[in-house]
């Protein structure tokens, strides 16, 4: 009889939740016709962070390695040479100077898609759509179903919980880069998990459920923090969290062990990874020393590759300049010289590169101000009786993002490989988003919702416009709207084949 009932309840339980879906489904049919397979599907137009990733995964795969150099894009400038082999005078391995952990990921549907006679040799087009699709886009399409899910605090209608999750993924940029493979899509929809998990202990869950839920939030966060280095601010920062939770002291230690406890699974898969190719757990982009272009050989023959020539090398396809045109080609030039400088010179560029990131070429305003509306709603919650847990979640939205903006701006000299907006803050402008919502289940004037509809209709064209294609191969130099849009009128044609490289590929095709 029991069997029965709870049949029954199942059968008239609603499985469906069209508001629910509605974002993820939006976001969906957008992105898919945009996806750079499909427009550009040259392979030699595909910029060296993809194609460094592409290797990556065809090297685990197929030959078992992390090491690039016997993958079809071994040509990728985004390389380094193994720690061991820094001193050599013939590099023996060529390794990504990405984190490894995303391609690691990826390469379990490419197995798949590799076991089914789709392979990056055979057909790059295709496979990377695929992947592409299931790694990247999914994932975003997923960010937009957690959002509603956490707007839930705010105790709006539905429709208007739908229409924040479709506004966080639409009007961050994040769409923008759910159309090539890239590590910050991935790790801002990780970071929207995380929250969401928090989200979830702090509104109703049991004491006794929550362990579960600590322990994913520490996985998630840990993923993110591995695949983008900019999230592990996050990492850190969500141990506050768990901190401000209404809990007696010794359960809020607890947490945080649990939560250190998941967080501790990726952190050390990652180290597994990278320690055999850095000689440490920093990834190859924090070791300049094994750039390609720190180790040459006592002759002048540039930078070689394993199994070619000087010759060969020299005039490789993806080693020559990129494709550029006068007004969108990425710099080649540092923005800032690094001489010695007085202290209050210093201070001034630095203000200045503060500036750049909020309203530069690059800038986070000049591309997404819808962003305003959720440090707006940061405010309001932090003015508001919420639970402290919820305010220090907000508090830690905004200060994690505070605190990458002034390690770039620190850090960083030069924006050439900022790409579409900036890249690297990706990462925390959905979840800095998700906050307008508590500006919006509040009642307002006519005039406060024109200004927030023209905030949003520009944040969203300059998103869409990025889509089209945020990560080219030359870069952007310039306002990275006016260049996406540049690029997508007028796509550049493939670089032409060295006489050299035609007639062996003409050698090779002859048969024995």
């Amino acid at each position: 009889m029991s069997v029965a009932v709870a049949l029954r309840r199942f059968a008239t339980r609603r499985h469906v939740r069209p508001w629910a879906l509605c974002a993820p489904i939006i976001v969906l049919i957008i992105s898919i016709p945009l996806l750079r397979p499909l427009h550009t599907p040259d392979p030699s137009l595909i910029s060296d962070d993809e194609q460094s990733r592409l290797g990556t995964i065809q090297a685990i795969v197929e030959h078992h390695t992390l090491a690039i150099e016997g993958t079809d894009f071994r040509d990728t400038r985004d390389k380094i040479v193994a720690k061991s082999d820094a001193g050599e005078k013939f590099p023996a391995h060529f390794y990504s100077k990405q984190p490894p952990m995303l391609a690691a990921l990826m390469s379990g549907p490419y197995w798949v898609m590799h076991r089914m006679g789709l392979t990056l040799g055979r057909d790059p087009s295709s496979t990377v759509f695929w992947l592409t699709l299931l790694c990247i886009t999914l994932p975003v399409a997923l960010s937009a179903g957690l959002v509603y899910r956490m707007s839930r605090i705010f105790e709006m209608k539905r429709p208007l919980r739908a229409t924040l999750a479709l506004v966080a993924v639409v009007g961050s940029g994040l769409i923008s880069y759910s159309t090539v493979i890239n590590a910050h899509a991935p790790a801002a929809a990780l970071l929207l998990a995380a929250a969401t998990l928090f989200i979830r202990v702090i509104t109703h869950e049991k004491l006794n459920r929550a362990v579960g839920w600590l322990l994913l939030a520490g996985i998630f966060t840990a993923l993110a923090a591995t695949i983008d280095p900019p999230a592990v601010v996050f990492l850190i920062l969500f141990v506050l969290v768990i901190g401000a939770f209404r809990w007696p002291i010794l359960t809020r230690g607890v947490g945080i062990a649990l939560y250190v406890l998941g967080a501790a699974l990726p952190l050390t898969i990652h180290a597994r990874l990278n320690r055999p190719i850095t000689g440490d757990i920093r990834p190859g982009m924090f070791h300049p020393e094994l750039a390609l272009s720190r180790i040459r050989r006592k002759a002048d023959v540039g930078d070689m590759v394993p199994g070619k020539s000087a010759e060969e090398e020299a005039t490789s396809p993806s080693t020559a300049s990129a494709p550029a045109n006068s007004l969108f080609a990425s710099s080649t030039a540092s923005d800032d010289d690094d001489e010695a400088q007085t202290p209050w010179q210093s201070f001034l560029r630095g203000s200045y590169r503060v500036y750049s990131a909020m309203l530069g070429w690059h800038g986070i305003f000049s591309h997404f101000p819808v962003v305003l509306m959720g440090i707006i709603g940061v405010s309001l919650v932090m003015h508001r009786h919420w639970p402290a847990a919820t305010k220090m979640l907000a508090g830690t939205t905004l200060g994690g993002a505070l605190i990458i903006i002034l390690i770039y701006a620190i850090s960083r000299t030069t924006t050439r490989d900022a790409m579409f907006a900036t890249r690297w803050f990706v990462v925390f402008l959905p979840l800095t988003i998700f906050w307008a919502g508590a500006w919006l289940r509040r009642s307002h004037r006519t005039t406060s919702w024109i200004l927030a509809g023209i905030l949003l209709a520009f944040s969203v064209t300059a998103s869409l416009i990025g889509a089209t294609g945020p990560i080219p191969r030359g870069g952007f130099d310039r306002y990275t709207v006016s260049g996406a849009w540049h690029n997508f009128m007028h796509p550049p044609s493939p670089p032409a084949i060295p006489s050299a490289l035609a007639d062996r590929g003409n050698q090779d095709a002859i048969p024995e």
